[in-house]
């Protein structure tokens, strides 16, 4: 029984301690995804499925509404819109994103939307960039459509791109980053204010060559300074970081993955979720697999022909 007190106490400092946690940062906890929602680009319609129940999806909107050849989809779960790039249209629409009302037009061929194929928002500061791939510009318009439509020239260059499916801005640091799938390819960055030349991150032409040929959608991941692309050409899942430019693959052909378009991270849960849309072999699927790169490759909802894909999260 002596040795109950010093038990009690050390039990006690403990407490105190992980109370006052003692000045460790704390790891940053992420939410883990709900649903994912997709763009079926032959299809014309955008559609939403519960990750927890995979091969079944419900219809938000389609060609019924008004939606046609959507390329790329962006979300502001908080505003409650959907912002789409219609590429054979060339129009940039927004619409509920539980499919009430109608869709409503932001910028036409009137503001110079020509063959627009990505897209991206920056909520805080209610900004709206696309890829104009008809141009070889990116685009930057506002969120509800009032800003006159302006290119985004980096170090005075106005033409920066080929043809782009993947388009991320880093709020916290003002940069823009972009993919290009042919003449320009690889991953970009640049600077939202246009001060500075848009610089390689990752090329075919690099010592990274290796995991990178024709990438299409990316994904950002500003915590921990990552980019995730897929990519057509090599059929593959790679993520870069962004300090080193060193990249690797986390899921390939030798997987099961074809021609790989749209891509997602859920790093909650520790998934990563792609598009495949091999029209050779008439197949389009949705497939996702572990974030790390471990484990198999699994095949969630099959017939969507999808070049971008979006998730919402646990309190959106």
């Amino acid at each position: 029984m002596k040795y109950i007190p010093s038990l009690v106490v050390l039990i006690a400092s403990l407490v105190f301690l992980s109370s006052c946690g003692d000045g460790l940062p704390k790891p940053v906890v992420f939410p883990k995804a709900t649903h994912l929602y997709f763009a079926d680009y032959t299809g014309k319609k955008i559609g939403v499925m519960d990750v927890n129940i995979p091969g079944s999806f419900t219809t938000v909107a389609d060609e019924s509404k008004g939606v046609d050849t959507i390329a790329s989809i962006a979300i502001d779960f908080i505003g409650g819109k959907i912002y789409a790039a219609e590429e054979m249209r060339n129009r940039i629409v927004r619409f509920n994103v539980d499919g009430t009302g109608s869709v409503e037009v932001l910028y036409d061929e009137a503001d110079s939307v020509k063959t627009p194929t990505s897209i991206a928002i920056n909520v805080p500061t209610s900004s709206l960039y696309w890829g104009n791939s008809g141009t070889g510009q990116i685009k930057k318009g506002s969120m509800d459509g009032s800003a006159t439509a302006e290119s985004l020239r980096f170090n005075g260059v106005d033409s920066v791109i080929y043809y782009s499916y993947g388009l991320a801005v880093d709020k916290k640091n003002e940069w823009i980053y972009f993919s290009d799938l042919s003449g320009f390819a690889g991953i970009w960055a640049g600077k939202l204010d246009g001060k500075s030349s848009r610089f390689s991150l990752f090329s075919k032409y690099s010592e990274n060559g290796a995991v990178l040929r024709n990438p299409s959608s990316i994904f950002l991941d500003e915590e921990h300074a990552k980019i995730y692309w897929a990519d057509e050409g090599l059929k593959s899942i790679s993520v870069g970081n962004i300090g080193t430019s060193s990249s690797t693959f986390l899921f390939n052909y030798s997987s099961g993955v074809n021609r790989a378009d749209g891509i997602a991270v859920d790093r909650g849960s520790g998934k990563i979720y792609w598009t495949e849309t091999d029209a050779a072999n008439d197949s389009f699927v949705i497939a996702r697999g572990n974030l790390d790169g471990t484990g198999t490759r699994e095949v969630v909802l099959q017939g969507v022909a999808s070049y971008s894909i979006a998730l919402k999260f646990e309190g959106q």
